[in-house]
């Protein structure tokens, strides 16, 4: 089990859903926020209730690899095979609960003494929850556990300690340096308007906001640095040559933009260091439709190393598969009509290169060479701005840099989640009967 999985651990709570809302989706922002383990937790409901929505959160969590864990319920656990399930001091006992669940399942227990950390661990616990280190929005009689008692009860036991109890993004910091393996968090996350945002936030408050260094279009430099930021990651725009080698190495992920020609050595050498420090980088075709020059300068990055993913809309996917020029100029109508085709093209792309490709246009088409994702979402009013497809790759850089995850849901979910915001940022737009400039500011906001 990769210790890892539990520096943010996201505790489901329905309760603070709008009636709009699903639970399933709250947890895909949560695991795209950050997110390396989800606990079912739902106090409010039983029975078959109960089962379908923990079978619906169990979908989300398996597409994206990230363990779910049962709260208290063995029994349900089992019956749905859950990842593990998580019992408290007045629960199944953990020996109980692993012989039921057997050896192959996670079995977490609740210690807020060194005693119940050992007898715990002793009785085949995977990991311990202890708190509640700054009280609890959940649990109104949860007794304050201090940093002392916190620091005792991890040295107590070899397996991971997961803090937890009324931790937010405006305290989680004071929590740093502790021996934790990392915290859990109820209302910190599914208590915000945004849950992906919310879950970010703690990581970055806690661990640091990890770098991306963007050599991007300047026409677009001030809306790609906020959406790097808005994703829970720290934007550097390093363009010189002599620079970049050095931002790079300090950096968690490169973002290069083809819409930045002037800079393109200056690409090139921070492709070189990013492949020598095996971080991700994203390439955006930008003018590839219409320009040989950059068809050839994309052609020649990808040469120096494979990218984590190349992102653009149609046309320009359309140019570096055929390497030849599929628009007459940057306003050509950039729709395509045969969805099958297109698909087809961006999976063998995508499968010679051995990286994803997400292809943008009416319908988004993301591919890893053997499984292919459709996403009909967005809004027309991205059109009407310009660099909304530079700000989706933004997006994209910054997710893998948070979750240091590239595999492909984590790009196509990044692909979803900004094109629901953009339609949800158009939406209140119209209604006000607002128009280009108030979509950009609120397309922004809602990221």
């Amino acid at each position: 089990m990769n210790r890892d999985i539990f520096s943010l651990y996201a505790i489901t709570d329905a309760r603070w859903l709008r009636e709009d809302e699903r639970l399933e989706e709250k947890v895909e922002e949560a695991i795209l926020g950050g997110a390396g383990i989800v606990q079912y937790r739902e106090k409010e409901l039983k029975g078959d209730k109960l089962k379908s929505r923990a079978l619906r959160v169990k979908e989300v969590c398996n597409r994206y690899g990230v363990p779910l864990i049962i709260n208290d319920d063995v029994r349900l656990a089992a019956d749905i095979d859950a990842d593990g399930v998580h019992v408290g001091s007045s629960d199944m006992d953990v020996a109980d609960a692993r012989r039921l669940l057997g050896n192959d399942k996670i079995i977490g227990a609740t210690a807020k003494t060194t005693d119940q950390a050992r007898q715990a661990y002793s009785a085949g616990a995977d990991y311990l929850g202890s708190g509640a280190v700054f009280g609890s929005e959940t649990k109104a009689d949860a007794k304050y556990m201090s940093r002392e008692l916190l620091e005792e009860i991890t040295a107590s036991v070899p397996i991971p300690v997961v803090a937890i109890g009324g931790i937010d993004e405006t305290n989680v910091s004071k929590l740093k340096g502790l021996p934790i393996a990392g915290v859990a968090v109820i209302h910190g996350i599914f208590g915000k308007r945004n849950v992906r945002q919310g879950a970010a936030s703690i990581r970055g408050h806690l661990y640091g906001r990890p770098v991306v260094q963007c050599i991007t279009n300047h026409v677009t430099v001030n809306d790609v640095a906020n959406v790097v930021l808005a994703m829970g990651a720290s934007p550097i725009m390093a363009h010189h040559i002599k620079e970049v080698s050095e931002v790079q190495e300090k950096a968690s992920a490169l973002l290069l933009n083809l819409g930045a020609t002037d800079d393109y050595e200056a690409m090139k050498e921070a492709m070189r260091t990013a492949v020598e420090c095996s971080h991700p980088v994203i390439i955006d075709p930008v003018g590839t439709a219409v320009s040989s020059f950059r068809r050839s300068q994309a052609k020649e990055l990808i040469k120096i190393g494979t990218p984590a993913c190349i992102r653009g809309n149609y046309s320009e996917i359309l140019a570096l598969c055929r390497e030849c020029k599929t628009l007459n100029g940057l306003d050509d109508d950039q729709t395509y009509d045969n969805i099958e085709e297109m698909k087809d093209v961006v999976c063998e792309y995508a499968a010679s290169l051995g990286t994803v490709v997400a292809a943008s246009g009416v319908t988004d088409i993301i591919s890893d060479g053997r499984s292919t994702v459709c996403i009909e979402t967005g809004h027309s009013m991205q059109r009407q701005i310009t660099g909304s497809g530079c700000m989706l790759s933004a997006a994209i850089a910054s997710q893998i840099a948070v979750c240091s995850h590239v595999e492909l849901p984590y790009i196509a979910g990044t692909c979803k989640y900004i094109g629901d915001r953009a339609a949800k940022a158009a939406e209140e737009t119209l209604r006000e009967e607002k128009g280009s400039m108030s979509f950009r500011l609120r397309f922004t906001d809602s990221i």
